[in-house]
C-alpha cells in the first residue's frame, strides 16, 4: 500500500483571520452580512460539528467563499488535540477562522476514510511530531499538508470510513448515557439536600 502526502490528494486552505473581516459598528463599520463562525469548540470528538456553540459575527466585508464551510469539507483544529469534523447541511455556510484548516477532499479518496484518518492516532502523532519542542503547538497549514496518508483500495477506504462512522455513533450514544447518568446523580444529591 502506498503512502501519499496529504497535499497530493486534497486541497488544504487556512481559515479566515477574523480581525480583518469582523465589523465594529461602534467604530462606524457598516455590517455587510452576518455569519456563524465555526470555532474549534464546535468540532466534536465524534467527527461532527455542533452549530449550537457557534457565535454569529457581523462582517464588514463579504466572507471569502474559500473560507466558508461547504458540505463535504473537513474542518480541522490547528491546535491540540487536532480534531477534525465533517461539514454537513446543518454546518455549511459558516466562516472558518484561522484557528482551523479547511480540507477539501478530491474524488480520489473516500471522505469518511479521510475523516477517520484525520482523527486517528497515526495522523495526530504525525502532526504532533511536527511541533514537538516548539513553544507554540499551533500547526501551520503547510504542516497539515505534509502528513502522509496510507492509500488502500477505494473499497477498503469505504469499509474503514463506514466502520469509523459507526464507532463514532456508538461513542456519541455512550457519552450521552454518561451525561444522563451524571445528571441523574446530581438530581439524587439535590433531593438529599432538600430532605436535610
Amino acid at each position: 500500500m502506498e503512502k501519499v502526502s496529504l497535499d497530493k490528494l486534497v486541497n488544504v486552505v487556512g481559515g479566515q483571520i477574523m480581525s480583518r473581516v469582523t465589523a465594529n459598528p461602534d467604530a462606524g463599520d457598516e455590517v455587510v452580512e452576518k455569519r456563524k463562525v465555526l470555532i474549534p469548540k464546535s468540532i466534536n470528538l465524534d467527527g461532527s460539528i455542533d452549530i449550537n456553540v457557534m457565535p454569529e459575527e457581523a462582517l464588514k466585508v463579504c466572507a471569502d467563499p474559500k473560507k466558508v464551510s461547504k458540505v463535504g469539507d473537513i474542518i480541522m483544529k490547528l491546535s491540540p488535540p487536532y480534531d477534525a469534523g465533517l461539514v454537513t447541511e446543518t454546518s455549511q455556510g459558516c466562516i472558518v477562522p484561522s484557528f482551523c484548516a479547511i480540507i477539501k477532499p478530491s474524488s480520489d479518496v473516500d471522505i469518511q476514510y479521510l475523516l477517520a484518518f484525520m482523527n486517528s492516532a497515526l495522523c495526530k502523532n504525525q502532526l504532533q511530531s511536527q511541533v514537538s519542542g516548539a513553544v507554540m503547538t499551533v500547526l501551520s497549514v503547510g504542516k497539515v499538508k505534509n502528513v502522509s496518508l496510507p492509500i488502500p483500495s477505494i473499497e477498503e477506504q469505504r469499509r474503514i470510513g463506514q466502520r469509523f462512522m459507526e464507532s463514532q455513533r456508538r461513542l456519541s450514544i455512550i457519552r450521552q448515557i454518561a451525561l444522563l447518568e451524571s445528571k441523574r446523580n446530581d438530581i439524587l444529591f439535590r433531593e438529599l439536600e432538600k430532605s436535610v
